[in-house]
């Protein structure tokens, strides 16, 4: 009545609407349906619809207020086609009040879950996260400078890690599901609806009436991986997706809309690596933690987002101590020898350790391929005269991950005479070297030479693994 008084009896509409919004009686989203004339969806279960934020597969996201309390919620509402399938909404449902068992600060609390009898709409009632989400921030800025992308990444984990202590994967991580409030702390969204999405499983691919987004992607890496829907290392490989991005600035998967093609496991094999030149300023460690979360091989991948959560840490640690052991001026490099004979092995590490490497032995070449995937060395010596040729199996694998590493790692591999037709099998180039025995004096020094520490550096004794412990 106020605005009709100052208006007039003869108001125009336009003007009466006009007036409503600017004294905050009505919001501009109920302004805009108070123009189309649409009666219904200024509240729903009793609280006041204020506006949209946002639409995915499953719902709508609204801004809404408690007219008993004042309190602002967000408002996650099934759609309409959805409320028709009984199914759907019994896990609806049930989802929903799984989720109120969350209660971590990286995770937005659902507060309840409700049906408006009027309309017959199902809704989710969550904490409303003032502030905005990654892939908004990702569009402006493009890419975080590390410090941030590993705070983000902490908090996400964080809030996996705790899902998954209550039986929770998410099923759904990418940068809009990760919410950044106004005070910098990240939370995660939509854990409500994961069973949801993976009950329908596979089969959304065939449906073309469905828009589907990360589940078509989480399916493709099961399928490809040979995982069933709901493995926790799923929620970690795309937790890794975003993070990459978070450096780069771009996918680690090129964006498409053909649900064939995101269902090929060879769009998961073609993942560009990051470098060096991608983060100049990430340590090693940054890039192993990368490599880690994102192996198409699950086994190679955290098995739990708690594993995930303390490699972090311990990324952090160092990052916080200003450099990685390996990448500081005053290190000794190291060289890990792989070889049968004891002679050999002894002569080999007096040979190092006199020049100032950082020795490491084994008889066995996987143990150097799962030390280096740990923590980098820059030289390994690998004796195939004693080894045989299937340690050329595991060399080729070792210098698929030495690639990827942003530590420069000079191999050499030792072949008997009667090997020489070996040669075939190994591609030489800067960092790899093949020598024939009998070796010639100096040839080892001069293949190492470039990692060789000063003359004042003193030496460090050898860690030996044994014959026995190997």
């Amino acid at each position: 009545m106020e605005c009709l008084d100052e208006l007039g009896p003869t108001a125009d509409p336009n003007d009466l609407i006009e007036m409503l919004v600017r004294k905050q009686y009505i919001t501009t989203f109920q302004a805009s349906k108070l123009e189309r004339r649409d009666p219904d969806g200024y509240f729903l279960g009793g609280y006041k619809l204020l506006y949209k934020i946002a639409s995915g597969t499953f719902g709508r996201v609204y801004r809404a207020e408690d007219p008993r309390t004042g309190a602002v919620v967000a408002l996650k509402v099934l759609r309409r086609r959805w409320t028709e399938d009984n199914n759907k909404i019994v896990l609806f449902e049930r989802e929903g009040k799984f989720g109120m068992r969350l209660h971590h600060p990286n995770i937005v609390q659902i507060l309840g879950v409700n049906c408006d009898r009027t309309s017959n709409q199902f809704f989710i009632v969550m904490e409303f996260v003032e502030g905005t989400n990654l892939r908004s921030l990702l569009s402006v800025r493009k890419k975080l400078p590390l410090p941030e992308a590993m705070k983000i990444l902490e908090e996400s984990a964080a809030g996996l890690a705790d899902a998954f202590a209550h039986g929770m994967t998410h099923r759904d991580i990418k940068p809009s599901n990760i919410l950044l409030s106004t005070q910098g702390v990240a939370k995660l969204v939509d854990f409500g609806l994961t069973e949801l999405t993976s009950k329908v499983g596979y089969s959304l691919i065939e449906d073309e009436n469905i828009n589907v987004d990360r589940t078509v992607d989480y399916a493709g890496l099961e399928r490809a991986t040979n995982v069933p829907p709901g493995d926790p290392r799923s929620d970690i490989f795309f937790l890794g997706c975003v993070f990459y991005e978070m450096l780069s600035g771009r996918p680690a998967l090129p964006p498409t809309k053909d649900r064939r093609v995101r269902m090929q496991k060879q769009r998961f094999e073609q993942i560009k690596p990051l470098t060096k030149d991608d983060v100049p300023e990430a340590p090693p460690s940054v890039f192993q933690l990368l490599d880690r979360m994102m192996s198409l091989d699950p086994q190679r991948r955290f098995q739990n987002p708690q594993q995930l959560l303390e490699a972090i840490h311990a990324v952090q640690a160092e990052l916080a101590a200003g450099a990685s052991a390996s990448a500081s001026s005053n290190s000794q490099p190291t060289v890990f020898v792989v070889e049968k004979r004891e002679k050999l092995q002894e002569l080999l590490r007096q040979k190092f350790k006199n020049l100032g490497f950082r020795v490491l032995l084994s008889i066995d070449p996987k143990r150097a391929l799962q030390a280096f995937r740990q923590k980098p060395f820059e030289a390994l010596v690998l004796d195939v005269g004693t080894l045989g040729e299937s340690a050329l199996d595991v060399f080729d694998e070792f210098c698929r991950d030495a690639n990827r590493s942003s530590t420069r790692c000079i191999r050499v591999v030792l072949l008997a005479e009667d090997q020489d037709w070996m040669r075939t099998r190994i591609r030489e180039g800067e960092d790899t070297v093949v020598l024939t025995f009998p070796l010639k004096k100096g040839a080892l020094e001069q293949v190492l030479s470039p990692l060789l520490p000063s003359p004042s550096a003193p030496p460090v004794e050898a860690e030996v693994e044994t014959p026995q412990e190997a």
